[in-house]
């Protein structure tokens, strides 16, 4: 996932989550400078060139040419914000045809004309379902919205748990639903304005109730602010804890999962009142944007990575820095530009889009 290479290609990768009542999907709307809409437009663009095939494949050509649902998310998000009726097209169809189970949700990992790892994924079945909410207003297409409104359904069925106090939340996955087990979560999973677009398109209290119970739970997880988002999560006994990775391969650890919580939490307001108390933990460190961070903030792996500058950046912007969230947005497009990466190329354009522009709902 964040393997740097040198650039192959001579095309470059220039280089939001909507508060709940703001999360509507209305025509794409210029917001700050006209140029910081041109960047954000600009990288998800590059993106979408780069990395789709034209079959609507998103191809992670730095890990072995394979594709997993997060990736065909990312670019359906990515096309929704800059109105690319083809491409998103393009990219639902190869998802539908390659991805979606019997159940309705989409496995993970696809790689030599096959589906390799069935194994759903949370975040891309809620993300590929709010990009589908969103296609189907904008552009007016009721086979999108239909889709959205029966992926919606699979996820809060199969994906949502609940932890012992009753609190729903979204879990890794339909494995991380045991009963008489603690549900598994990423917090990086966690998507505020994803949960109420699909509640308005739905009208399941289920998707209304996720936003307030997973902030509760990154409330918690982050002992109010005086720690980073982990990116793994038990949920269980009433207070969540930070864990490890499942396998056993991470510690506990603010890196590549962790961080998106911060993104994707930046644009509610208790979301935001909670990334400004984790300001001071990394404001020194900040340009250094490394892979991983232990969860008081200390550097644990400095590799530099455009993901952890777009995650320091928002909680910059939370923090009322607006200057050094800038900053490190144009940081994250450096790296993404010097080390090419699917990951990296994703988040960089995800991150211009969801903090500087109205393309996918207003953050600012």
């Amino acid at each position: 996932m964040l393997r740097l290479l040198p650039r192959r290609r001579a095309a470059a990768v220039v280089l939001t989550v909507a508060t709940l009542a703001g999360c509507s999907a209305q025509a794409a709307t210029r917001v700050g400078s006209g140029g910081d809409d041109a960047r954000a437009r600009d990288a998800a663009s590059s993106f979408l060139r780069e990395w789709v095939d034209p079959d609507g494949r998103v191809v992670r050509r730095d890990q072995g040419a394979d594709t997993v649902s997060e990736g065909q998310g990312y670019a359906l998000l990515l096309a929704v914000a800059v109105d690319d009726r083809a491409t998103f097209q393009r990219v639902w169809s190869w998802t539908a045809a390659h991805l979606e189970r019997p159940d309705g949700l989409l496995g993970y990992h696809w790689k030599a004309g096959s589906l390799i790892d069935a194994t759903p994924a949370a975040d891309a079945d809620t993300q590929v379902a709010w990009a589908l909410s969103l296609a189907g207003q904008r552009f007016r297409n009721p086979g999108y919205t239909d889709a959205a409104r029966a992926l919606a359904g699979a996820v809060v069925d199969k994906e949502a748990g609940y932890d012992d106090t009753g609190q729903v939340t979204l879990a890794a996955g339909p494995w991380a639903v045991i009963a008489g087990t603690p549900v598994v979560s990423e917090p990086g999973y966690w998507t505020p304005a994803a949960n109420a677009a699909l509640a308005s398109l739905t009208g399941d209290l289920r998707w209304a109730h996720l936003t307030a119970a997973d902030t509760g739970h990154l409330r918690r997880l982050t002992s109010n602010g005086t720690a980073l988002p982990p990116d793994w999560a038990l949920l269980s006994h009433g207070a969540p804890r930070p864990t490890g990775s499942p396998d056993g391969g991470t510690p506990a650890q603010f890196g590549p999962d962790g961080m998106r919580a911060a993104v994707w939490n930046a644009c509610t307001v208790d979301g935001r009142a909670l990334l400004a108390r984790l300001w001071p933990l990394i404001r020194g460190t900040a340009d250094q944007a490394p892979l991983s961070r232990h969860l008081d903030g200390t550097v644990r792996q400095a590799v530099q990575t455009p993901l952890s500058a777009v995650a320091t950046a928002a909680v910059a912007y939370a923090a009322g820095d607006p200057r050094r969230g800038h900053d490190l947005l144009g940081i994250a497009s450096t790296l993404a530009t010097r080390y090419p990466t699917y990951y990296g190329d994703a988040w960089a354009a995800l991150g211009r889009v969801l903090l500087t522009t109205h393309r996918l709902g207003s953050c600012l």
